[in-house]
């Protein structure tokens, strides 16, 4: 059997059973409505473009209401105006919150609390207008002449970005694009991780060894969850489209068609390398709480590359920014912002990708040399010096594995059971994991309104929160091992 037919073989595997468990649609499901949610309800809870109810008593000229509501529809506010007969009924209105603002005589707003300043700018230039014209009239000026005399001038607003010939707009892309790489590539990777230490505890990767063989097995991990990731990113972005097309409000930067091209790319790349870190490292441990020390390096290096790639975005045409994001383990984070920017020429992109891949390579044949040798050791976390002393090849005997004598492969009876039960249990944390931090980057992004602070924030406490969960369910692991 060839190399690609063994790869593809476990990569449809891996496709074909994470993709049937419980554990898996639960997270699509969560992933789609956390996106959805991260668009809707800030734009539902911030208020910042919502209706108005305007209270009016006393002497109120008769062409005020109207002005109010035109200037109100000129900066995106409904404006529903109630008439009072006396201050008294008036002010108990604004008292009880039935109106946001009450205006007296045309000369006083009164306000239930803290002020609004967008429908005072509103209201008072309305008043304004209206004395305004009202004075023309007595003058004996045309209201042709007023018009005339009070059109206002075009001014025209141009906001640069950190980039010459960007705006604002694109950084605020940008940092939303790295961010929902980082959340992606941990994610994912972490599930390869989670695969390789499962398969080692249960014994079940000593019967597939006998057929397929250790480098094989694990870039047909990699292959198969990077698909399965892929598909739920497609499916998140179908979702904050369809959120995006029926919350007119939402305030979400632009991406162009070939920012999001090369967005794939680079998740493509960025996977490939973390995911083979993952699973060589994760394969020195025995236990899922040595694993997750194992691979704390690779963690530690995806977040510094993350902050290197938030730093580049302030200065992206300078030098060190150039060799950040051609530099194969922070351009999977690095590149994309800058592409978003317009701040990178097309050979910087091209000779990023070309080194990735070289440096992927070489990392499949280093991790596969370091997953050869640990995918089978017990006991003590193997260290990178034994583990990448000279075995013996993993022979093709059937029966055998890595040259040994033959042994039986362990069957999942008895205490193996309660490992369902603990990954079922990881996967409820995970989910409240993920649904508390999309409630508090909801809540920032709508006191904010600021959908990327929100989004970071909420990134933010999801990797740190798996992180944990990662580490609780190793306990588990641990026990079920000790038996």
């Amino acid at each position: 059997m060839t190399t690609w037919r063994q790869t593809w073989l476990v990569a449809r595997r891996e496709i074909r059973e994470r993709s049937r468990t419980k554990a898996f649609l639960l997270s699509v499901i969560l992933t789609v409505i956390a996106v959805a949610s991260l668009i809707v309800l800030p734009a539902v809870l911030g208020g910042g473009s919502g209706a108005r109810h305007v209270g009016l008593t006393g002497t109120i000229p008769a062409g005020l209401s109207s002005k109010i509501e035109s200037q109100g529809r000129a900066v995106g506010i409904t404006v529903h105006i109630q008439r009072y007969a006396n201050v008294t009924a008036a002010e108990k209105a604004v008292r009880d919150k039935h109106i946001d603002v009450l205006v007296a005589d045309a000369r006083q707003l009164e306000w239930p609390g803290t002020t609004d300043a967008k429908l005072q700018a509103v209201i008072t230039v309305a008043i304004q207008l209206d004395t305004v014209q009202n004075r023309a009239a007595a003058a004996g000026i045309s209201p042709e002449a007023l018009s005339s005399l009070l059109a206002p001038a075009q001014v025209k607003n141009v906001e640069l970005g950190a980039a010459p010939g960007r705006s604002p707009d694109d950084q605020g892309a940008a940092q939303l694009i790295t961010i929902l790489l980082l959340m992606s590539i941990a994610t994912f990777g972490g599930l390869v991780l989670n695969g390789v230490v499962e398969e080692k505890t249960s014994r079940v990767v000593e019967v597939l060894l006998t057929r397929i063989s250790a480098r094989n097995l694990l870039a047909g991990k990699i292959g198969g969850i990077g698909l399965l990731g892929l598909a739920q990113i497609v499916l998140a972005g179908i979702a904050a489209l369809i959120a995006t097309t029926t919350v007119s409000s939402v305030n979400l930067p632009s991406v162009r068609a070939t920012v999001v091209a090369w967005v794939i790319v680079w998740f493509v790349l960025g996977y490939a390398i973390h995911a083979t870190a993952f699973g060589a490292l994760g394969s020195l441990a025995s236990r899922a709480e040595d694993a997750q020390s194992a691979t704390g390096p690779v963690t530690v290096a995806l977040i510094v590359g993350y902050l290197i790639s938030l730093a580049a975005m302030g200065s992206p045409s300078t030098a060190w920014a150039t060799v950040v994001s051609v530099f194969p383990l922070t351009a999977p984070l690095a590149m994309p912002g800058r592409i978003a920017m317009g701040a990178a020429p097309w050979w910087q992109p091209a000779l990023a990708v070309v080194l990735t891949v070289a440096t992927i390579t070489a990392l499949v044949h280093i991790g596969g040399r370091l997953y050869v040798r640990g995918i089978l050791h017990s006991g003590a976390t193997l260290s990178l010096r034994d583990a990448w002393s000279p075995v013996r090849s993993f022979a093709a005997t059937p029966g055998t594995v890595g040259g040994s004598a033959p042994r039986r492969p362990l069957l999942l009876t008895g205490p193996a059971a309660s490992g369902s039960m603990s990954q079922t249990k990881q996967w409820v944390l995970l989910g409240i994991t993920l649904g508390a931090g999309v409630a508090v980057g909801v809540l920032v992004a709508a006191l904010s309104s600021d959908v990327v602070l929100g989004v970071t924030v909420a990134a933010a406490l999801v990797i740190v929160g798996s992180r944990i969960v990662g580490l609780r369910a190793g306990h588990g692991h641990r026990s079920v091992h000790h038996r």
